[in-house]
């Protein structure tokens, strides 16, 4: 709407460029008396305005970060914008809250005023801290975390500061696994981890268990057929029907279920899953359903989660936990 080219039925040059951004609403004559300067609802304001916006990577924003874009210098208007949740915050530092696109990523918040206070250095008092003692620490070579797993994380050692982070839900578990790029307090952490409070000492022995440490196990069943020759003409099964000779071309083929037991592993990309397989995600156990939802079992968009409302009912069906 403010680009040369496209004002309302104007520029003979482009004569009717203007209709790809205004609409005609009608015609008027004479003026509108004048009103005093335009103000904003002090009820939707936010106080004093947080940092102004700033263009930067996929990563630059966070979700509920706020910013703050002028859109007045006489006199001086600020508004203030909240970053959507993930994957939506990824367009928060490559779009401005009020340009093309700004709405992908950003949510109007309100009017703002003057600037935040400053406070003292960032502590841990606003964080949950857990005195009953932090979890395991971040391994950047360890390569099974699951969703739902708690981590410590070291931010400082004098004082001592241990922040816990948990492995986030699919799809982003994945980057729980990838190494020290997405490890938490990284550029990248907030992609695999979620910060839930701080903590101190360690945790007592007994009350521990991140991860199912136990032994759990399913019977593997697979059906194998054999052909028998020679088999009566006519009878159940067989190949040559009643009246014919008898011979080593009449044959039956019998099928027979064989099972074996197998662990019970965590949902992976590398597995072939048929019906009745069985996995697991912590101590809980899904089976593989039958044709022919058993074919989305083997598809990362399935893999069982904590979360109902994800798609992997479509293809597993939640059974009793494993044994403590």
């Amino acid at each position: 709407c403010g680009q040369a080219g496209y004002e309302p039925n104007t520029n003979p040059s482009t004569p009717d460029a203007w209709k790809s951004a205004w609409t005609l609403v009608g015609y008027c004559s004479g003026s509108i008396g004048p009103t005093s300067s335009p103000s904003f609802d002090p009820a939707n304001s936010v106080g004093g305005c947080p940092e102004e916006w700033e263009r930067g990577s996929n990563v630059s924003y966070d979700e509920g970060d706020m910013v703050n874009v002028v859109v007045s210098t006489m006199p001086l208007r600020q508004i203030a914008y909240r970053c959507k949740a993930w994957p939506l915050s990824g367009h928060c530092g490559q779009f401005s809250p009020i340009e093309n696109g700004g709405d992908l990523g950003w949510t109007f918040a309100g009017s703002c005023d003057g600037s935040i206070g400053p406070t003292a250095s960032p502590s841990f008092d606003a964080l949950t801290v857990d005195a009953s003692g932090c979890p395991e620490e971040f391994s950047a070579s360890k390569t099974d975390y699951e969703a739902g797993d708690l981590v410590s994380f070291s931010v400082s050692e004098s004082p001592s500061r241990d922040l816990v982070y948990q492995c986030r839900e699919y799809p982003n578990v994945r980057y729980c696994n990838q190494g020290a790029t997405f490890a938490p307090n990284s550029q990248f952490g907030t992609m695999a981890w979620t910060l839930i409070g701080a903590c101190s000492g360690t945790l007592a022995p007994t009350g521990s268990p991140v991860q199912y440490m136990g032994m759990c196990q399913f019977d593997k069943c697979v059906i194998v057929e054999t052909v028998q020759p020679n088999c009566v003409p006519g009878s159940d099964g067989c190949s040559c029907l009643a009246g014919f000779p008898a011979g080593a071309d009449c044959v039956k083929t019998i099928e027979t279920e064989n099972c074996t037991p197998q662990n019970v592993n965590p949902w992976s990309s590398s597995v072939q899953y048929v019906e009745d397989d069985v996995v697991r995600l912590g101590a809980k156990q899904f089976k593989c359903r039958e044709w022919p939802n058993f074919i989305w079992c083997s598809l990362e968009a399935y893999m069982p989660t904590m979360d109902e409302d994800d798609f992997w009912p479509q293809a597993w069906t939640a059974i009793q936990d494993c044994p403590p």
